[in-house]
């Protein structure tokens, strides 16, 4: 297993309900060990590199509707 972080903003997050959609999106991807998305964007994904990357993370929250920096 190859645990890796995975930094990045998420800009548009207007609410609690956009946090725990994205977290519930998230931790459904084979792969993802755990998400912390603050209410601000900032987003920090921890997931096994092996099997999950970095940029797939970010595509699951593009194809949710929104905007990954």
């Amino acid at each position: 297993m190859a645990e890796n972080n995975a930094e990045f903003t998420v800009p548009g997050i207007e609410s609690e309900d956009d946090v725990r959609d994205i977290e519930d999106e998230l931790s459904g991807v084979d792969g993802v060990m755990g998400t912390e998305i603050e209410q601000s964007g900032e987003a920090n994904v921890k997931y096994d590199h092996d099997i999950l990357s970095e940029e797939r993370i970010k595509i699951t929250v593009r194809e949710m509707g929104y905007e990954v920096e």
